[in-house]
């Protein structure tokens, strides 16, 4: 038999993303799976929605929104605790290729040194455009670069291999590694959680593999609010930052933040200069990222200063 592959989607205040999401997964050529749906602790309903429209599927509920790693953590144990051999993240605004997970678990199947595999991802509304087919992480200037963002497919990303991070959008996780490594940091709440997992699997003497033969379309930030929602404006500033100081070396670490503080100010003259309405609320979470970074918060942000 194959191997058992628990599917996790995580849902908060997007129901009907979800729902299509799962029309998708039904219809994988993989035989050997399991659905499983999570409820952040979402306000519009989508608990009840979602048990009348998928009664056949389990779904956990939070109880209060835990952010990408709190809320998919819930599902690995969940998955763990129902003997999974293999455990997939993938975000609920996805549509999938019938053929995306059998990629994903043969790629790890055939290379035991591997703990996670991601898929190429392209844009759901420009369907032969990539959003990711890879990823580097420039330890100097604090980047992180998932390759061939915008570009039209033309195979030229279709190379298996060790990549720096696989996106959380889409990834397969060996579950006999995670006691190992332990779960995404709840520190992070939202962004970057994933790419520090990746990190503490490669300590820990593993390799990440990109897999072209697995596609999937992504709506992009499309539960979260988009990339310029002041929330998630605030968690890339903030994490980061974390990110640098938990997993780059020193010298790196230090001309990562002072690159990635510089990118910020031009930002914010950015939009000062082209979008003037919005920089009080821009300015307020670059600026809430950074003190709280300093002032050592993790988790979710503090709402006394959110909008």
């Amino acid at each position: 038999m194959s191997p058992l592959v628990h599917i996790l989607v995580l849902n908060w205040n997007a129901y009907s993303y979800t729902i299509e999401c799962v029309h998708s997964l039904r219809r994988l050529k993989y035989a050997n799976y399991r659905i499983v749906l999570i409820d952040n602790g979402s306000t519009d309903n989508s608990e009840q929605i979602l048990h009348r429209e998928l009664p056949d599927l389990p779904l956990l509920q939070t109880g209060a929104n835990l952010g990408y790693a709190g809320g998919n953590n819930c599902g690995i144990n969940y998955a763990l605790e129902h003997g999974a051999d293999y455990i997939w993240i993938l975000n609920n605004d996805t549509r999938v290729d019938s053929n995306s997970l059998t990629a994903l678990v043969d790629a790890l199947e055939r290379n035991p040194d591997a703990a996670l595999a991601g898929s190429k991802i392209f844009y759901m509304d420009r369907s032969e455009h990539l959003a990711y087919a890879g990823a580097d992480i420039d330890y100097l200037r604090g980047k992180l670069c998932h390759r061939g963002v915008n570009e039209i497919d033309n195979g030229q990303y279709d190379k298996l291999e060790a990549v720096d991070f696989v996106t959380g959008c889409s990834l397969l996780v060996r579950a006999s590694l995670i006691e190992k490594v332990g779960l995404m940091s709840e520190d992070f709440f939202l962004y970057c959680e994933d790419v520090e997992w990746n990190l503490r699997f490669q300590k820990a003497g593993f390799i990440c593999l990109y897999v072209p033969s697995s596609r999937i379309w992504h709506k992009e930030s499309g539960s979260a609010g988009g990339p310029e929602n002041p929330n998630v404006v605030y968690y890339g500033a903030r994490n980061r930052l974390y990110l640098f100081e938990r997993h780059f070396p020193l010298l790196s670490r230090t001309t990562a933040t002072v690159r990635y503080s510089l990118w910020h100010i031009k930002y914010l003259v950015t939009v000062y200069l082209q979008e003037r309405k919005r920089f009080g609320e821009v300015f307020s979470a670059v600026s809430q990222g950074y003190r709280d970074y300093v002032a050592r918060v993790v988790g979710c942000r503090p709402q006394r200063n959110s909008r």
